[in-house]
């Protein structure tokens, strides 16, 4: 992280202001730590409390819950709920690829098995994202992993505590640096509740980087040259082929579209070819 000496300051001192809350575990062990993981991603503890709960009342157990179809789930947690169509589909590929590994929606292969055995173990599951993943390795197997979603890392910009260009696995680690591998679930409470405080971030539209503009530039100036190439072979003077070229290829430059300007400009150059021949046989006649 840029300035990382600068914003481990600020962590520091917005540790000790931030709310404290009690670590809350799930009663149906990691399996329903995984299921409130999913419901808890980008959404409130609130939500997530009230869905979980529907989700339970809804299924006989873990395999009925697995069975589900994606639009069952989300009849279940309600179409309004935060990205409830994508939830719904990483939970049950979740609980899909860990019922292949185990022949049952349990864990009970992970008991005894090492940290990085147990962090390879979620981090390879079809469908799960980094904040699901580290929320139930640390809630169930005390592996030292701080959960961050979206809005937990949006709340942070917005509040300048990390830098602004980061992303969620990169804030993760760092966080995960800053605090001891025992203080990792109550850290992970207390932003939780202070995140569900924080006013919702609006979207903010990056400029594209210099590089890549020119890089785009590079692109388009290529493809241009490569159109004006094929046209100049119709015989028509190479600076009328570029400005031709120039005029046709739009901003959004690909090979499809230099291949149509071409055979298009070819076909206009045929046509005049044409009617050039036309009106000099015409002439010769009289």
């Amino acid at each position: 992280m840029k300035n990382a000496t600068e914003f481990a300051k600020k962590f520091k001192t917005f540790r000790k202001k931030l709310p404290k809350e009690e670590v809350v575990y799930r009663n149906h062990g990691p399996i329903g730590e995984v299921i409130y993981s999913h419901l808890l991603w980008n959404a409130t503890a609130k939500q997530a409390n009230a869905a979980y709960e529907k989700l339970m009342q809804a299924a006989v157990d873990m395999n009925d819950l697995r069975m589900n179809h994606v639009f069952e789930m989300v009849e279940i947690i309600g179409v309004s709920y935060p990205q409830a169509e994508e939830r719904a589909k990483r939970l049950k590929s979740v609980l899909n690829a860990i019922y292949k590994r185990e022949h049952n929606v349990t864990l009970d292969s992970l008991e005894g098995v090492g940290k990085r055995d147990v962090r390879e173990y979620f981090e390879t599951l079809n469908g799960i994202t980094p904040f699901v993943c580290n929320r139930v390795i640390s809630m169930s197997f005390e592996v030292a992993a701080v959960p961050v979603d979206d809005r937990t890392l949006d709340a942070l910009i917005a509040n300048n505590i990390v830098h602004e260009e980061v992303d969620v696995v990169e804030t993760s680690a760092w966080i995960g640096r800053q605090v001891k591998a025992t203080e990792v679930l109550e850290v992970h409470a207390c932003l939780q509740a202070w995140v569900e405080v924080q006013p919702a971030r609006k979207p903010v539209f990056k400029k594209a980087p210099a590089k890549k503009k020119a890089a785009k530039k590079a692109t388009k100036k290529k493809i241009v040259k490569k159109v004006a190439k094929k046209i100049s072979k119709k015989k028509v003077s190479k600076k009328v082929a570029k400005k031709v070229a120039k005029k046709k290829v739009s901003k959004k430059v690909t090979k499809k579209v230099a291949k149509k300007v071409a055979k298009k400009v070819a076909k206009k150059v045929a046509k005049k070819k044409v009617a050039k021949k036309t009106t000099t046989k015409k002439k010769t006649k009289k």
